[in-house]
């Protein structure tokens, strides 16, 4: 009929696409949560789409529509921890005033973050491997974004080193994430109770002998 105004689809009401895209933001949760125990399990290479599917309760079809494969599964986990990093550290960084404990706080709260979460730590250092310290199993792309976001962590860290008064923040920087990274790692295999030393208190001192009070 001449005229007529053509009917609406139900999605084009706002209330019906909040609900459907809540549902699929937590389809894709689920998915992710799935996956994270299937990669901790298994690691990247072990890992298929049929056991993240099983995992998941659901069938390996339901999962395409979020996911291409289980590469970006595994950078979709990495990005949320890399996020949520940075969060903790920006929360521990609010609860100091002075630059010096500012500074030593952006490295704790690394450490801490990880310390409370060991597995979240594994799953990043899996995309380590070999001599040449080479990022496997991502996309150059994907391997792209999620250093985009490790950046981000890092620049936090530098900016809160820096307004210290510390020379070389960027290298003090590098030098007290790879010591966290080095305790938790010796930690976590039991290898840090051959000298009957607390990976905790461990930390601290060597804070302490990075960025000493000026």
């Amino acid at each position: 009929m001449a005229g007529a105004t053509p009917a609406r689809s139900r999605h084009d009401d706002p209330r019906v696409r909040d609900r459907l895209e809540v549902i699929r933001d937590t389809k894709r949760q689920l998915v992710i949560d799935a996956a994270r125990r299937v990669f901790e399990a298994h690691g990247l290479e072990g890992a298929s789409i049929r056991l993240i599917a099983i995992e998941a309760g659901c069938t390996t079809g339901a999962i395409y529509p979020y996911f291409r494969g289980k590469e970006e599964i595994y950078a979709a986990i990495l990005s949320q921890t890399l996020i949520a990093l940075k969060q903790f550290i920006e929360q521990h960084l609010a609860r100091h005033r002075r630059p010096i404990d500012r500074a030593r706080a952006a490295l704790a709260a690394f450490y801490a973050y990880y310390k409370a979460h060991p597995t979240e730590l594994s799953l990043g250092l899996y995309l380590l491997r070999g001599a040449g310290v080479r990022p496997v199993g991502l996309s150059r792309d994907l391997d792209r974004a999620l250093n985009g976001q490790l950046r981000t962590v890092f620049d936090a860290i530098i900016a809160a080193i820096a307004d210290a008064g510390f020379d070389r923040a960027q290298a003090r920087a590098v030098d007290g994430v790879s010591h966290a990274i080095g305790l938790l790692v010796m930690d976590g295999t039991g290898r840090l109770r051959i000298f009957r030393e607390p990976a905790d208190g461990l930390m601290m001192d060597y804070l302490e002998r990075l960025l000493p009070q000026q």
